[in-house]
């Protein structure tokens, strides 16, 4: 890997990480903070909003910064971008459809399907119960940043990878 793409990579994690865990972890502090410590159901659910927040987060990521990386691309701002054969990261994102909105709904089903009930595995393990909304606040903000800190590799990876035409 170069060094311009581990310091690009380096750059979207940490600023998809950040705003996304400063954004998830404010918004959650505003919604919850008056109300009941959170629970596994009923209407106060950490289960049903990690679960939410799993697929509509890399989701949205996808939704935006697949079609801004590949704007860069087409401004010569940023080049193609693999990280080798023998990389996993580069592997799925190969794998992934080119079709932003294709990609964007598989980032979001690998959060629903992978990421929550491991996160709920988590909870259960350590025999959660309930959760006072300052401490899920905290908890929404640091696990959101991180997923999308992780999950930004492999999105600026599907935008800025070689295309059939590129390939020929």
């Amino acid at each position: 890997m170069s060094g311009a793409t581990r310091e690009h990579l380096k750059h979207e994690a940490l600023v998809s990480g950040l705003s996304n865990a400063l954004f998830n972890g404010i918004i959650a502090w505003f919604l919850i903070r008056s109300g009941p410590a959170l629970q596994w159901g009923g209407e106060h659910s950490f289960a049903i909003d990690v679960t939410a927040t799993a697929l509509l987060l890399p989701l949205i990521v996808a939704l935006i910064v697949i079609p801004l990386q590949r704007s860069k691309q087409k401004k010569g701002k940023l080049q193609t971008m693999s990280l080798g054969p023998e990389s996993p990261i580069q592997c799925l994102a190969n794998l992934l459809p080119y079709s932003t909105g294709k990609s964007a709904i598989v980032f979001g089903l690998v959060g629903m399907l992978v990421i929550a009930p491991t996160t709920l595995l988590g909870f259960y393990l350590l025999g959660v119960t309930e959760i006072a909304p300052l401490h899920y606040a905290i908890f929404k903000g640091l696990w959101a940043g991180s997923m999308a800190a992780v999950l930004v590799l492999p999105m600026v990876l599907v935008a800025l990878r070689k295309t059939g035409k590129e390939l020929a």
